[in-house]
């Protein structure tokens, strides 16, 4: 949905996490700032390879990743500085909102780079409890909502009947729904919606993240989960990311004796999926 507001276009995306018992766990009307990603203005940058950490093509595609970012973090603060007295109150809410969205990007970007270096260094350590996933996806919805509203993306989830709680690590596994989430997001392209599904299958239970991209490169999905691997092809210009995000969700999940995979979306797009064992 488009609205206009003091001459300005804003996007509202609504995040909706459904219930077996049809209850609503969040329904959040989220807007669109004026203020776009930086990162969509970005040239493309070809895909980032297998790297040693500190290498300059690291470095740089680092920096580049966070430049974009920074450069509208500062233009938002220098607006509210110099014009916050002037600015009608809609339009500082706007811009705290954009400020909002650039510090999460951030966030998500320096929690994978350490993490990437957690794993690396063989100092992944998991911190297991009884886990409700519906409420796992709830929380992380409603984190990445500001991202997606900037998109016009929708979150859409549905768990089964008679899901069990896991027993896992709640943090790490916000990790890997927040990366699985994001990734939807990145090659879902703008309006479009993002599926989440959760369901047993056989002492397995499977959480499957669809969205309404190009689809999977050749060669399948396995690739996609090695660290500095992105997709290419057409449709990827301007992309954001490291190519760190799934090689964390496979080592989070290895390290709870689970497993990854991925496929094309019948109808198009790409379907990452996660099993965790029950037992």
């Amino acid at each position: 949905m488009v609205v206009n507001l003091d001459g300005r276009e804003m996007a509202a995306a609504l995040l909706s996490i459904r219930t077996p018992d049809s209850r609503d766990l969040a329904l959040l009307p989220l807007p669109l700032a004026d203020l776009g990603h930086a990162a969509a203005r970005r040239p493309p940058r070809a895909a980032a390879q297998r790297r040693g950490d500190g290498s300059p093509a690291l470095v740089d595609t680092v920096a580049h990743e966070i430049r974009g970012p920074v450069t509208a973090l500062a233009m938002s603060t220098e607006l509210l500085a110099d014009d916050y007295e002037s600015m009608a109150p809609e339009q500082a809410r706007l811009m705290l909102g954009a400020i909002h969205r650039r510090a999460l990007y951030l966030q998500e970007l320096v929690d994978n780079l350490l993490c990437a270096a957690t794993i690396r260094d063989g100092r992944l350590k998991l911190h297991r409890g009884p886990l409700a996933l519906a409420d796992l996806l709830a929380d992380t919805g409603s984190v990445v909502a500001p991202l997606l509203a900037e998109k016009g993306q929708r979150l859409r989830v549905r768990v089964g009947t008679r899901v069990p709680l896991v027993h896992a690590d709640g943090r790490r596994l916000g990790q890997v729904a927040m990366n699985l989430i994001l990734n939807a997001s990145s090659f879902g392209g703008p309006g479009r919606a993002i599926d989440v599904v959760v369901g047993c299958r056989g002492r397995w239970v499977r959480v499957a993240v669809a969205d309404r991209g190009p689809g999977l490169p050749a060669g399948g999905a396995q690739r996609l989960f090695e660290p500095y691997v992105r997709a290419g092809g057409a449709g990827t210009v301007g992309r954001e990311g490291v190519g760190l995000g799934l090689s964390i969700v496979r080592a989070i999940v290895e390290a709870h004796s689970g497993r990854v995979g991925g496929q094309d979306r019948k109808g198009g797009g790409a379907r990452f999926w996660i099993e965790l064992p029950l037992d």
